[in-house]
């Protein structure tokens, strides 16, 4: 069975700006509900491993591992309508992949909705001189 993709850069941001969020030792999920008007069903999967995790051979490894825990994982719940953003960190690579597969299963139900982040205002910044203009003391 093979998981639907995500592959646009607005669907990952829209997980991380709308999703819950699940913490693990080895990955972050990011799980986005989808709203009825979307006219799609099923569940979607994106990966992420950044260069903080390692080289591109460690990357490609991380995902390869990733993917292959979801498709087990996530396989009863493919009718659930949602995307899935697996960050993943470099413990992917020592981590027991049946822990993985664990983790992953119980991201759907246990991710917690985010703290909301307040948008910095123009009027919470403090002002920057203008050039030319001498400093005030």
């Amino acid at each position: 069975m093979r998981l639907a993709r995500l592959t646009q850069r607005k669907e990952f941001l829209a997980a991380a700006d709308n999703g819950r969020r699940f913490r693990s030792p080895a990955f972050m999920a990011q799980v986005r509900d989808c709203t009825p008007e979307e006219d799609r069903d099923g569940l979607r999967l994106g990966l992420t491993a950044s260069r903080k995790t390692g080289n591109a051979v460690k990357r490609n490894r991380i995902r390869r591992r990733l993917r292959a825990a979801a498709a087990q994982a996530l396989r009863d719940q493919t009718g659930k309508r949602c995307d899935i953003v697996v960050v993943a960190r470099a413990e992917v690579l020592g981590a027991d992949f049946h822990a993985l597969v664990a983790d992953l299963s119980i991201a759907i139900d246990r991710a917690r909705p985010q703290k909301p982040r307040e948008k910095f205002s123009a009027d919470r910044r403090r002002p920057q001189p203008k050039r030319g203009s001498a400093p005030q003391a």
